[in-house]
């Protein structure tokens, strides 16, 4: 894709922008940890932890693993016609993938959590009508999500010579610099499996002048 100049919240509003972005994993942590301790007192209020709680939370790490290939794939990399919303959008991975050098859209802020968080909530309150199940369903929703945002921060941070970080680095930078049309989990490769978009490929990518120049540990 050519390189243009962008119109969204990010050239546009910077100011806003820090309201719905973070600048690293540990203010979203200070971000997410009211969460966190409202989902364990619901949990805790109610009998204590259980098999079903334990479940509920093992799916809410599953579901988020999914959530994160869905959003990436068919809302990020979806070019929509709403120009006001192409404008909020955009100001995040679209950005992203064009100007790799700014940081400051790794990770999400106040106004992308929380609103997704009480969607998130609502629905599954809805569904189960039980309070501590659906608070164990989402706590393990925010500990993947803050699993993934550690993960999305680092592989941008310095090179990875081995390990996870490793292939998760090579595999998510190879859709930054080869093919936008592939490799849209963050955090795993299953997902890509399962909807058809892996491209082994990634496994001869190697990270070069430019691509290290961009990384936050260069700056």
């Amino acid at each position: 894709m050519k390189t243009k100049k962008m119109h969204n919240m990010a050239t546009t509003n910077p100011k806003l922008l820090s309201w719905f972005a973070s600048e690293n994993p540990l203010s979203v942590f200070f971000k997410i940890l009211p969460i966190v301790g409202i989902l364990v007192y619901f949990i805790l209020r109610n009998f204590g932890w259980g098999t079903a709680h334990f479940v509920c939370f093992l799916l809410g790490l599953f579901t988020w693993s999914l959530f994160e290939y869905v959003f990436h794939r068919w809302v990020y990399h979806v070019k929509f016609n709403n120009e006001n919303l192409r404008w909020f959008l955009e100001s995040f991975h679209i950005y992203h993938h064009q100007k790799m050098d700014d940081h400051h859209v790794l990770n999400a802020g106040f106004f992308l959590i929380y609103p997704l968080f009480l969607v998130f909530f609502g629905i599954v309150f809805v569904l189960t009508k039980d309070l501590p199940q659906t608070s164990s369903f989402c706590l393990g929703l925010i500990f993947y999500y803050f699993f993934y945002e550690n993960v999305h921060y680092f592989l941008h941070y310095k090179t990875f010579k081995s390990g996870y970080f490793h292939f998760i680095q090579k595999y998510h930078l190879y859709h930054h610099y080869k093919n936008w049309k592939s490799n849209f989990g963050n955090t795993t490769s299953f997902w890509d499996r399962v909807f058809g978009t892996y491209d082994v490929r990634y496994k001869e990518f190697s990270l070069g002048t430019i691509e290290n120049s961009h990384l936050i540990s260069k700056k």
